[in-house]
């Protein structure tokens, strides 16, 4: 009799830890389905404020183009240096008060090549921009391009430039 309890015993005990482990690995493969979903959505989320940046500043909507920015967040490229979402917003506004309105009034920025490396509430960014412009015949013509590098940070729940360099390759 002790026998066969002690074999339903180690039965019931197998039974328990086979489920145990199966629950166990489940809940690893949530947490783990949870991580990738949230990566995803914040990728989706960064090429969307790498997609708003070229809207702001195509639509020369400066205040807009500066809240893309952390409170400490800074732009370095062509058109200068500046820290602060309000600073970088004048900086690219006093930008295009320098240029003739007839090379930029029907240009857009073309954002491409997005590569999005996500870690925690930190990220980086790789991309191409081009900036189209209206040539010869009313034609588009390329004015500049190249690419930009980004430091990334979610702030407030929203991601945010921390930092963002941009880099000219062609500038005819």
């Amino acid at each position: 009799m002790k026998l066969q309890q002690g074999m339903v015993f180690t039965v019931m005990l197998l039974v328990l830890s086979f489920g145990l482990g199966n629950f166990m690995g489940t809940a690893q493969s949530q947490d783990t389905v949870q991580t990738r979903l949230q990566k995803l959505e914040d990728i989706e989320s960064i090429r969307g404020l790498l997609i708003d940046y070229g809207r702001a500043l195509d639509k020369r909507d400066y205040e807009a183009y500066g809240a893309l920015f952390a409170r400490d967040g800074s732009w370095r490229g062509g058109m200068g240096t500046a820290t602060g979402p309000e600073a970088i917003g004048e900086m690219v506004a006093a930008g295009f008060s320098r240029m003739s309105p007839s090379l930029y009034e029907k240009s857009n920025h073309v954002m491409t090549s997005f590569d999005v490396d996500v870690n925690g509430d930190s990220a980086t960014a790789w991309s191409r921009w081009t900036w189209v412009v209206v040539g010869a015949n009313d034609k588009p013509q390329t004015e500049r391009a190249g690419y930009y590098e980004d430091a990334l940070t979610r702030e407030n729940g929203a991601w945010k430039f921390k930092s963002r360099q941009a880099f000219t390759e062609i500038n005819p």
